[in-house]
């Protein structure tokens, strides 16, 4: 019975954020909304309240050093962005690539705002097969859903109520002429595998740490042996210590985020990983 009042606590709860979410859209439109909660976010992150679902990026100053070069793939509205900002420095440097101009446009007003100069912020899309990919914002029972935006080909089950054409590049031909590369998260709604299928060179020659969302088991299968051969490890967040994760077993990350590390990053950093 317990079970039961606590998923329809939830239930009212979701209901309760949703109706919240469409007034406040309706006061202020979307560029104030989106540039509300962009802002909103690094105050209630600052301030240590941004809860579990956040703990991968309050491990990153556990993990990333001034100095260090890292990448923000699926940027959105800079949750993770500007965090590797304040981290690396002023000697080290961020590439954030966000592919839609609603939200990359939010993210360059937020980083000016805060005086972020070490970010290079590219309106790119990755993981696609041809020369530009269409992006859709789609529509979920009845509301515009910001966080799910994705390349439209490889999702069209989704009904789209807002779409673009964006240019398609490579991680081979952004990331291979660094002179070093320590961290890239990536959040592509699915295209993960694609993504880093198109970077294979700069893994070789940079063995960064890897945090990738990675919802569907076989995708996670696809990526760990797609990458494996590189000396790449599989790890998953649990309790503030990074515990190693079989693939082909039905373990589950909280939030799908799993971190793929190579054998000489994972000597660094024996602090944080568990033995078990």
């Amino acid at each position: 019975m317990t079970g039961t009042i606590q998923i329809i606590h939830f239930i009212r709860l979701f209901c309760h954020m949703n109706r919240i979410k469409q007034i406040l859209l309706s006061i202020l439109g979307e560029k104030k909304y989106l540039s509300l909660v962009a802002g909103s976010f690094q105050n209630i992150y600052q301030a240590g309240l941004a809860g579990l679902n956040y703990q991968d990026i309050y491990l990153l100053k556990q993990i990333v050093t001034k100095g260090n070069y890292c990448v923000d793939i699926g940027a959105h509205l800079g949750y993770y962005t500007c965090e590797f900002s304040r981290l690396v420095g002023t000697t080290g440097k961020v590439i954030a690539i966000e592919p839609m101009s609603k939200f990359n446009i939010t993210l360059k007003k937020l980083l000016e705002r805060k005086g972020m100069n070490n970010v290079e912020l590219l309106q790119l899309a990755m993981g696609g097969d041809t020369d530009y990919v269409e992006m859709g914002i789609p529509k979920v029972q009845n509301m515009k859903k910001f966080a799910y935006a994705r390349v439209m080909k490889a999702n069209n089950y989704l009904e789209y109520v807002e779409s673009e054409r964006i240019k398609n590049e490579s991680g081979d031909q952004l990331f291979i002429d660094l002179p070093r590369l320590d961290f890239i998260k990536c959040d592509v709604e699915g295209l993960e595998v694609p993504v880093f299928a198109s970077m294979m060179k700069v893994l070789e020659k940079f063995h960064p740490i890897l945090l990738c969302e990675l919802a569907d088991k076989n995708e996670r299968i696809k990526f760990y042996e797609m990458i494996s051969p590189l000396g790449y490890g599989t790890y998953a967040l649990y309790d503030g210590k990074l515990k190693p994760l079989d693939v082909y077993s039905d373990q589950k990350a909280i939030s799908h985020n799993h971190y793929f590390i190579s054998k000489d990053r994972a000597a660094k950093l024996q602090q944080l990983i568990s033995a078990s």
